[in-house]
């Protein structure tokens, strides 16, 4: 059996141990210790001998030599001495090398060294079909997220029936960074055939206001153009897929930070208000309490001082927010509604309208 040491790197990276520069003496007997010891202890105690070594350039070569001898059991911990020591990244010769490595690999434990040896490198995109299970999955924790990688993170997730792979790759979309989900939505516009349900789970992790401002902040989708060619229309009918899941996911399960960016869009574009008005009050139905009396909050803040107008706004949201509101919050809901009432005649008047329906 190879040890799998890459743990035991992880867990001595941060020890204040000096390096030295090995010469080519020893490395070898070292790998042979880590990799077939007699005990666990010695193969432990090996590890952390190779932990201290910094590889000169004769060193590099022995393990490189050892990664093309296929069938030698120091090849697993090799690789992760590259993955620890990764100085080779440097060079191109080298990063060639260990890609023409992991691309032939048939050992799936090298194979998933290797593969460790490339994380947070763009390279890494071109394993996540991987045929072998453990090699996919290491290339997506691995994969860095960006503008570069996000089409093969894309075909990713709508291609593999791994499902580690995709719980891996959707919870990097849920961090990504907003700019990059117009782009992420343009390459979705752009591919045929996509599973509704895979579509519906991606755009469920991607970030909501992101998502909001690129498929449903606007007045609507083009009109149909007879002129339109096959791929004009493809685009457009892709298009209006995604809003409909879009607008799905967003108001079943919208969350408190979407929510504070609607009540402040709201008080502050009484278009924008006009136009999402339905929207946001079958959202403001899927909130809970906690959420809700958060929100709450924020609709105090945002009528500081504020015109009757926007108070009048925010009013037609605390109705819609009062139904998901419990105990204390309820209270302090009723509370400010009456606050806003006492302003004047025509703010009590219409707070009256919404709170019996009539508005």
């Amino acid at each position: 059996m190879v040890l799998d040491i890459r743990d035991q790197f992880r867990q001595n990276r941060g020890k204040s141990e000096i390096a030295h520069q090995d010469k080519g003496v020893g490395l070898e007997e070292l790998l042979v210790q880590a990799a077939c010891g007699a005990t666990s202890r010695e193969r432990i105690r090996a590890v952390e001998q190779l932990r201290q070594v910094v590889p000169a350039p004769t060193g590099m070569d022995v393990l490189w030599g050892i990664l093309d001898m296929d069938g030698d059991p120091r090849r697993l911990v090799a690789a992760r001495m590259l993955g620890y020591h990764r100085r080779w990244l440097s060079s191109q010769s080298s990063l060639n090398r260990l890609l023409d490595l992991l691309r032939r690999e048939r050992d799936p434990g090298v194979g998933v060294g290797l593969a460790w040896c490339l994380r947070q490198r763009n390279e890494i995109q071109e394993f996540l079909l991987h045929e072998d299970d453990h090699v996919a999955r290491e290339a997506a924790l691995g994969l860095p997220v960006n503008r570069n990688t996000m089409g093969s993170l894309l075909q990713a997730l709508l291609e593999s029936r791994r499902a580690p792979v995709e719980r891996i790759l959707l919870d990097k979309l849920g961090a990504i960074h907003p700019p990059l989900v117009r782009g992420l939505i343009e390459d979705l516009i752009e591919r045929e055939g996509a599973e509704y349900s895979r579509l519906a789970a991606l755009c469920a992790r991607l970030p909501q206001v992101a998502l909001f401002e690129v498929l449903l902040d606007k007045r609507g989708t083009p009109d149909w153009d007879p002129h339109q060619d096959a791929r004009q229309a493809a685009r457009s009918q892709a298009l209006r897929l995604l809003g409909c899941i879009a607008l799905e996911v967003l108001q079943r399960s919208p969350t408190v930070e979407f929510l504070q960016y609607l009540f402040k869009r709201s008080g502050e574009d009484e278009a924008f208000a006009r136009r999402h008005v339905h929207f946001m009050r079958v959202a403001l139905q899927s909130t809970d309490a906690p959420a809700g009396s958060e929100l709450l909050e924020d609709l105090e803040r945002l009528t500081e001082q504020a015109s009757e107008v926007k108070v009048a706004r925010m009013a037609q949201l605390l109705v819609e927010l009062d139904s998901r509101l419990e105990g204390e919050a309820k209270a302090r809901a009723a509370a400010l509604l009456e606050r806003w009432k006492n302003r004047s005649a025509t703010l009590n008047l219409k707070i009256y309208h919404l709170q019996q329906g009539l508005a």
